[in-house]
């Protein structure tokens, strides 16, 4: 069996579409369509609908993805184990990031290169419950997330590596940009507009303080989103300090009273179940103590 058709097969799925698949695999279109059509051979059914919006999966295809993503696992496991006896660092990591993090972590990524060159990453961005749920299926190696996520608590190991304060963000001409700091009890009664349901967590764990519920007038899909509607005078949102620093719009920010910050961290599966690369990332992150600045 060819393990590498099996990792292209999950590739596509995940993508959804082949090009943009044989562009991240560094593989010809050409070439990935034949592996495809391969394992479709060796497993006797159609795996892939394809049309000119992309492919989907069958039925079939579906059937097969849990048990085809453990056979890829079990390779890698198989690989690391093969490492760690001959006390080897090496192989692809498998890394889920968020947006927040994403100008910062090919820093990290050359550092750690630069250590252990035999090494590369694989890089899964989503939010929070996409981590979380990578982490835990086994598609991915470990991931960042915050200690506001309830999962964080749940059967994962979690590294802290950076506190990330708090604030309020406002349009210039708001009220508010008055006073140096804020308290809920300054803000409890503003309109909010926030992020939707998955990128929103380190936002509600600092309202969950609040007595009653906010008024929350928007909800949109993204940081982005959120901060040009603030910008455009609709509301006032909370946000990290690093996504405030990201993009570059025409908002005033001011800290919380008393201070609040989101632990960013680094979760995986407990050390016992994990590899020797994931340990010694893990290490390098919690040992270096990398500025996200």
């Amino acid at each position: 069996m060819n393990l590498n058709r099996y990792e292209i097969f999950l590739k596509v799925a995940e993508i959804g579409n082949i090009t943009r698949a044989a562009e991240i695999l560094n593989y010809t279109q050409a070439g990935i369509s034949h592996a495809i059509s391969a394992l479709e051979k060796e497993a006797g059914v159609t795996l892939l609908i394809r049309s000119s919006n992309g492919v989907t999966l069958t039925d079939n295809g579906l059937r097969l993805i849990a048990p085809i993503q453990a056979l890829v696992n079990e390779q890698r496991n198989l690989t690391q184990t093969i490492y760690e006896i001959n006390n080897v660092v090496a192989g692809t990591l498998k890394i889920g990031i968020f947006t927040s993090i994403s100008t910062w972590f090919p820093s990290v990524m050359k550092g750690f290169h630069n250590l252990y060159p035999d090494t590369r990453f694989e890089l899964f961005s989503g939010d929070y419950d996409d981590i979380t749920d990578n982490i835990i299926s086994g598609r991915i190696d470990c991931g960042f997330l915050s200690t506001s996520v309830t999962s964080v608590d749940k059967g994962l190991l979690f590294t802290p590596v950076y506190d990330d304060p708090m604030l309020v963000l406002m349009p210039p001409s708001h009220p508010l940009t008055a006073k140096e700091a804020l308290s809920i009890e300054d803000i409890k009664n503003e309109s909010f507009i926030l992020p939707s349901k998955g990128s929103d967590n380190d936002i509600l764990a600092v309202l969950k303080s609040m007595e009653h519920n906010i008024n929350a007038r928007y909800i949109l899909n993204d940081e982005f989103s959120v901060m040009s509607m603030v910008a455009g005078g609709f509301g006032i949102t909370i946000m990290p300090e690093l996504i405030y620093q990201n993009f570059k719009l025409n908002l005033v920010a001011r800290p919380l009273m008393p201070k609040s910050h989101r632990t960013i961290g680094v979760a995986s599966l407990p050390s016992n179940k994990i590899s020797i690369l994931t340990r010694t990332f893990i290490k390098y992150l919690a040992d270096t103590g990398f500025s996200f600045k």
